[in-house]
């Protein structure tokens, strides 16, 4: 299994984004970020992106899927960082794919629409929320998405979940050493836990390695082109890698 955990990406003449977290930068801006970071997304798939982002928008004012407070930030602390991973690192193609904990559906219902060959599932333990998740799947016509409602630990021991999934996504819902515990039932012995944290990670990721052995983590600070607001913010993709050896 191959992680694309490559330094930051070279120098280069561009725009630089600025946001200060009071302008909010655009879907253009964050869609012209990732093309300059290599990540191309095609019109139908921007398109469908935008349409999510309305949607959510619209759902959020009566069911709390993102902070109320962060709604104008939208493509910027919730869209662009779900997109980094597609950025920072490789999925193989044509596989399963849990979102632990996705909440309003980040970053399962994103790597859905930009990655049509993987086979999402988006779990969280919060009925309401996986609702109206459900619906905006459906009003999107996604076909490889579905949302379970139940909690991980669970779920992993019994048919169909149990060691399922060659790949996790989580955003720092929980301790790194809880999240590796709480999927461990759901993962293949082959298997990669991407998780999204933000802050002084270092203690967490020593704590890790002391108490669960065979594994190895990569920890790459959000650096992109043209945009150096998650760096400075100390944003970090945490990828850690499980092996069956």
């Amino acid at each position: 299994m191959k992680l694309n955990t490559a330094g930051t990406p070279d120098a280069f003449q561009s725009t630089l984004f600025m946001s200060d977290y009071q302008n909010p930068i655009k879907a253009d801006d964050v869609r012209r970020i990732c093309s300059d970071n290599g990540l191309n997304i095609s019109d139908a798939q921007w398109q469908l992106l935008e349409k999510w982002a309305a949607l959510l928008l619209e759902v959020n004012q009566k069911v709390n899927l993102i902070s109320r407070k962060e709604t104008d930030f939208l493509w910027e602390k919730q869209i662009l960082p779900c997109l980094s991973l597609l950025i920072f690192r490789k999925f193989s193609a044509a596989v399963d794919v849990c979102d632990f904990g996705t909440g309003g559906g980040l970053p399962g219902t994103i790597l859905a629409i930009v990655r049509p060959d993987l086979r999402l599932t988006l779990l969280d333990s919060r009925q309401k929320k996986i609702e109206v998740v459900k619906k905006m799947i459906e009003t999107l016509k996604l076909s490889n998405v579905q949302t379970v409602l139940g909690r991980g630990e669970e779920l992993g021991k019994r048919r169909p979940w149990r060691q399922r999934f060659q790949y996790v996504t989580a955003r720092a819902v929980a301790p790194l050493i809880d999240l590796v515990r709480w999927t461990a039932d759901l993962r293949k012995p082959e298997s990669v836990l991407h998780v999204y944290k933000g802050g002084e990670i270092k203690d967490e990721v020593f704590a890790l390695s002391k108490k669960i052995s065979g594994i190895r983590v990569h920890k790459s600070l959000v650096v992109l082109k043209g945009y150096p607001k998650f760096a400075e913010n100390q944003k970090y993709l945490i990828s850690i890698e499980f092996s069956s050896k």
